[in-house]
């Protein structure tokens, strides 16, 4: 008797597994809902550009769409240096903020933005299916532009809806690039964050 129940039960355990992996192949079969750009975040963020001589970079991105403004944290090189900088992008005023940090010496410098972060409308990119990214299961997006030659793809975590990478495609030009995205913090950051600090912000000048 108790062998056969210990069959019965391995049978009813294969028949739950069975079950389980049908319902969840359903789910991620099914098409989702359309992306939306996240409205705040915080995220460690690597950028790898092809077809042309920049170096990857690696940096802290923080956004608010309620004020407006963008700030990158991250190694730089200036002058042949190697330095921390803080760049705050107030989108209001079109204004972007460079503040430089080195041992015992702080530097800022400010212009007009001229500099494009990818805050892209997902409106009408098309679902063709999952991916892994890291291990994670992630959802696949793309849109063509045919006449400009550009294609855009975004993939998004499937539990969170999150960013997690990002690639354009320029064939006119011969460009691409990549965003990917870790540590996603989707909530308003700090809002003294956004603004550099009135007594750094009185010795800056135009560059």
């Amino acid at each position: 008797v108790s062998t056969q129940s210990t069959g019965i039960n391995k049978m009813q355990a294969s028949t739950i597994i069975i079950f389980l992996s049908v319902l969840v192949l359903g789910v991620l079969s099914q098409t989702p809902t359309k992306p939306v750009w996240p409205r705040y975040f915080s995220a460690s963020v690597a950028q790898h550009h092809y077809n042309n001589r920049e170096p990857p970079r690696f940096f802290r991105w923080f956004y608010d769409s309620e004020k407006n403004k963008d700030r990158l944290d991250g190694i730089t090189e200036v002058f042949g240096e190697r330095t921390w900088a803080q760049v705050i992008f107030d989108h209001t005023i079109q204004r972007e903020y460079v503040v430089l940090y080195q041992p015992s010496t702080v530097s800022c410098y400010y212009r007009n933005i001229n500099t494009t972060l990818p805050k892209p409308n997902l409106a009408n990119v098309e679902y063709i299916g999952t991916a892994l990214i890291d291990d994670l299961p992630v959802y696949h997006w793309i849109e063509t532009d045919r006449t400009r030659g550009i294609t855009f793809q975004y993939f998004e975590t499937i539990r969170y809806r999150e960013p997690k990478r990002i690639d354009v495609s320029n064939d006119r030009e011969g460009r691409s690039e990549t965003w990917l995205f870790y540590e996603f913090d989707a909530c308003a950051q700090d809002p003294e964050l956004y603004d550099v600090p009135f007594f750094i912000r009185a010795t800056c000048t135009s560059f």
